[in-house]
């Protein structure tokens, strides 16, 4: 079995760059890219092996019952960033998820040309996205589930403002009680403002290595900003109470020369405490010299 998923790895990889050679570009409202949990960012932004990871992959939802996940990060250069999410079981296959993202970008000083070859300062100016996410996600039968989400995203820089749309189609396939696997394609939609967006179409794996050992894999093309990434992560965890989680992302089309910077930023390690009715996860992400984020997520069960 354990050769059967190294297999669909390396084929996924062989794949991959061939069907979305012909993307490339800019592409507008980066803050799609962000984990949406501290326990995503610490695998190495994987979304398919926790109940937390419903505000992000739909197909989890019909698994998730009724709870709040709260998200906040000190990002870098002292902006923020905030989730919300709450988990609406509406049956025993169905659920919805209704989820908020705000990232502040905080302030910069506002300059204007004085007219003789100079600049002067006017105040100050600021900066946000925020977006809503609708996902339903439902379960097949017993070994396939599926989801949608639909979202709305506004984009503010000082007076500007764009609005956009997006969505996400996901599934999960259950090969045993360990064992599972996910595709699906997140943040496609139409342009905005002549930009594209963030699209990225993954497909990952998870399973058991013990009782106590969980690895994950994760094969991710944003193909609109020609970037392929196969993410690795594992996480240990003692008594199902303490867990410890680290992630690496690799590159599979280098753009950067710098080994040290490109090891440190792609680098992602965590913690988490699970109890019956509260999940407390923290998350630990490296950008060199732009600094750290510190993640921190709580779900809460009713």
């Amino acid at each position: 079995m354990r050769r059967k998923i190294l297999l669909v790895v390396m084929c996924l990889v062989l794949l991959i760059q061939p069907i979305f050679a012909s993307g490339s570009g800019t592409t507008v409202f980066q803050v799609l890219q962000i984990p949406m949990t501290a326990y995503e960012a610490s695998l190495a932004n994987n979304y398919i092996s926790d109940i937390s990871s419903s505000v992000t992959n739909p197909s989890i939802i019909p698994f998730a019952s009724r709870s709040l996940i709260l998200t906040h990060a000190v990002y870098l250069e002292d902006t923020s960033y905030s989730v919300a999410g709450f988990n609406l079981p509406l049956n025993e296959k169905s659920g919805l998820n209704i989820s908020c993202t705000y990232f502040d970008l905080g302030t910069m000083k506002r300059t204007l040309d004085d007219g003789a070859g100079g600049y002067i300062e006017q105040g100050n100016f600021g900066a946000n996205d925020k977006a809503l996410n609708i996902s339903y996600g439902i379960k097949l039968n017993e070994i396939f589930s599926a989801g949608l989400s639909a979202k709305y995203i506004k984009q503010t820089i000082d007076d500007v403002s764009y609005e956009g749309y997006a969505g996400h189609l996901s599934g999960l396939y259950f090969a045993n009680e360990s064992l599972y696997f996910g595709m699906g394609i997140n943040n496609f939609g139409p342009q905005v403002a002549g930009y594209n967006l963030p699209t990225n179409l993954y497909f990952s794996c998870s399973d058991n290595v013990n009782e106590n050992t969980t690895v994950i894999a994760q094969l991710d093309g944003y193909y609109n900003d020609d970037i392929y990434e196969l993410k690795l992560a594992t996480e240990v965890n003692l008594e199902e109470i303490l867990f410890f989680r680290i992630g690496y992302k690799i590159p599979l089309k280098k753009e950067i020369e710098d080994f040290t910077y490109e090891f440190v930023s792609n680098l992602t390690a965590g913690i988490g405490f699970k109890f019956d009715f509260l999940s407390v996860d923290y998350a630990w992400l490296p950008s060199g010299d732009l600094g750290n984020t510190h993640m921190f997520s709580v779900l809460v069960k009713f």
